[in-house]
């Protein structure tokens, strides 16, 4: 994420948890907004799991297999499980939430992956849609010797399907990395094709590489992990933009012209993605991710010329459909569009931004944004990433160690 935010150091934080959700209606013209639950009740973030903390938590994933398990991704290299106790049997109210029974070490890959306080280390886990079954899930890791991106797969143990192999890693994909930040980190499997997606920023050189196809970096990618293609241990979906192309580009590349694309979510009801790609300083912006085209980094920031700073070639390139100034916030997370239990938020494109604490939920009616409303605003809040589980309710990771997750009532 931007400038090395993970290594800041934690102080004590006094959150205020209890937001009163009130109308908005917002323009997404960058102007923010405030509110935005609707009705009468209140949106709230609780401690998902009292009394739990983790180390530098920056994803959280369900496994899809019907346990009602979390997974926790810690940057040092380490998956924690949480199996709840019971279940949400309220899920619009605070005491439906699921407490925590017992947590496990499910992967500790602390020795490969780098982790230096900064941007490095396990950034993004996905399981398999097939994971009841196979086993298989997917991590994104930094390594040393040389700096690079790693895509794996393991699977859980033959003799414990509860705790992963260490030993069953296959790699997949790996790619170069230039410096120390902008990695990315998101993996997710596409809800109607079941192909995988990877989020690559680009590196941290300034941006000249997301506009370079022949490389992976400043990309969105999409890959078949079910297939295999010569000595890789993937195939390239036919419907990829670039496939099959003769002048080099990288088949891997499903859009590009991104800066960090660290997190991304997909609309499970329709299969569209969103992704924040957290700018250079002064705008963030939000993406409607579409295949084969350009989102202008690093000709542009959001709407605005970045290289020239005037007067740059803008065609070809796709505009953000929501953006905001540094006046707002600074480093945007996006997370899934919200098909929970909460009527207000269903619809809606939940996400976040590190540097003010805010939650805003965005709607997006397929042309354009026609709501943009703040949840829940909890000051200083070190939101890493978003999540859900299986019954499509959302959690927040916070950096200090706590998950939390959006509630009504």
């Amino acid at each position: 994420m931007q400038r090395a935010f993970l290594h800041y150091v934690l102080a004590v934080l006094v959150i205020p948890l209890v937001i009163t959700a009130c109308d908005s209606a917002g323009t997404g013209d960058g102007s923010g907004g405030g509110g935005g639950g609707g009705g009468n009740g209140v949106i709230r973030l609780v401690d998902a799991f009292p009394g739990l903390t983790f180390n530098s938590p920056v994803d959280i994933q369900n496994a899809g297999d019907g346990s009602g398990r979390l997974f926790v991704v810690e940057q040092s290299g380490v998956i924690m499980v949480v199996t709840p106790s019971g279940t949400a049997d309220n899920a619009l109210s605070g005491t439906g939430v699921p407490r925590q029974e017992e947590t496990d070490v499910f992967l500790d890959i602390s020795d490969k992956a780098l982790f230096d306080g900064g941007e490095r280390g396990l950034l993004g886990l996905a399981f398999h849609p097939d994971f009841a079954d196979n086993g298989y899930f997917y991590v994104d890791y930094n390594a040393d010797s040389p700096n690079r991106t790693v895509i794996s797969r393991f699977k859980v143990m033959d003799n414990d399907p509860t705790v992963a192999d260490p030993n069953s890693e296959v790699v997949l994909l790996e790619f170069n990395q230039p410096s120390a930040n902008h990695k990315g980190g998101q993996l997710a499997f596409g809800p109607d094709d079941g192909f995988l997606y990877i989020a690559a920023g680009d590196g941290g050189t300034g941006g000249d590489t997301a506009q370079d196809r022949t490389n992976l970096l400043g990309s969105i990618l999409r890959i078949d992990v079910d297939g295999t293609d010569g000595d890789k241990n993937y195939a390239i979906p036919p419907g990829n933009p670039f496939a099959g192309n003769a002048s080099g580009f990288r088949e891997e590349i499903f859009a590009y012209g991104f800066r960090n694309p660290w997190r991304f979510g997909f609309d499970a009801a329709n299969g569209r993605l969103f992704a924040g790609d957290v700018g250079e300083g002064r705008r963030e912006e939000i993406d409607l991710v579409e295949s084969g085209k350009n989102y202008g980094w690093n000709t542009m920031e959001g709407s605005l010329c970045f290289n020239p700073p005037q007067g740059c070639d803008t065609g070809g390139r796709e505009l953000p459909i929501y953006e905001y100034g540094r006046d707002i916030g600074g480093t945007v997370i996006a997370g899934p569009v919200y098909r929970g239990a909460i009527q207000e938020l269903i619809g809606k494109l939940i996400y976040g931004d590190f540097l003010s604490g805010a939650i805003r939920v965005l709607l997006y009616d397929g042309q354009a944004v026609t709501e943009n409303s703040e949840i829940a605003g909890v000051g200083p809040f070190l939101l890493s990433s978003f999540g859900r589980d299986e019954s499509g309710e959302v959690y927040v990771c916070s950096l200090d160690g706590i998950i939390y997750k959006i509630v009504k009532e």
